[in-house]
């Protein structure tokens, strides 16, 4: 490979310790590393290189790294009229891997979030299949972000509808969805009505003034006679009160995803 091959990692971790580790874990000659130690160098460089991986972590001296990766996308969003940008790949790392965090971090477009310290042999394969755009793949896969305040219906969500080969994110309110649409564009939405900070009812508001053409599926704790009348000319394409049937909900998804597949052909 020669240099012009060469792919470009940019490490932002202002931790020595981090910095050799990735030396000595990204050996290959194929890889040019450049190390940053704060969020506004990661995207100046982001902005005037040919970054094919971005190693990230989340607590920087300047800007928190969510923060960081924010700009990123909004800033390659915003010069989609002039140019199309290939989308950065993320690996995002941290020594305080909470939920929250994880959570933003994907609805951001992270390809993996990492737990330091990070497992040598692990890390290396996720680099390497992100590189070689194996992780292409699983992009292609449909995108389903489901709206639930209660942690426990949001892991529900997870791990039903991803053994059903699909992609899921989630989100506790509707001002939470929103960024997850603005920054991921879901192929579908699962939410529930009754959700704090914004509402499911005014998150759906939002979507449809903003022109989003997204199916909905909604599934609530509201009696379907009153959610219904609330959500009229939303967009909703499905009704479920909760409790649901899961194989009611599982036909719901895969009818709804094939009729936007055949619609967009």
């Amino acid at each position: 490979m020669n240099k012009k091959e060469k792919k470009t990692i940019l490490v932002a971790d202002d931790v020595k310790l981090f910095q050799l580790f990735i030396k000595q874990t990204l050996t290959s000659k194929d890889y040019e590393l450049i190390f940053v130690e704060r969020g506004k160098q990661a995207i100046d460089t982001v902005m005037r290189k040919d970054v094919d991986l971005l190693i990230l972590d989340v607590e920087l001296p300047d800007v928190n790294g969510l923060e960081v990766l924010r700009k990123i996308r909004k800033l390659t969003k915003d010069m989609e009229s002039v140019v199309q940008l290939k989308e950065l790949p993320v690996v995002m790392v941290t020594a305080y891997p909470r939920e929250e965090i994880r959570k933003e971090a994907e609805m951001l477009g992270v390809v993996s979030f990492l737990g330091k310290p990070l497992k040598r042999k692990e890390f290396r394969k996720i680099v390497e299949d992100v590189l070689e755009g194996r992780y292409q793949e699983f992009k292609r896969r449909k995108l389903i972000l489901c709206v639930d305040s209660e942690p426990r219906v949001q892991k529900f969500y997870e791990g039903t509808l991803s053994s059903g080969n699909w992609n899921v994110i989630t989100a506790s309110n509707g001002i939470e969805a929103l960024e997850a649409v603005e920054f991921k564009s879901p192929d579908l939405i699962i939410t529930e009505l009754n959700l704090p900070q914004m509402d499911g009812v005014e998150f759906l508001q939002t979507l449809k003034e903003s022109g989003q053409n997204i199916p909905v599926i909604v599934i609530s704790s509201v009696s379907e006679k009153e959610g219904k009348q609330k959500i009229q000319n939303l967009g909703v394409k499905k009704y479920l009160s909760k409790p649901f049937q899961l194989d009611e909900l599982r036909k719901s998804v895969r009818e709804i995803l094939k009729g936007s597949e055949e619609a967009t052909t």
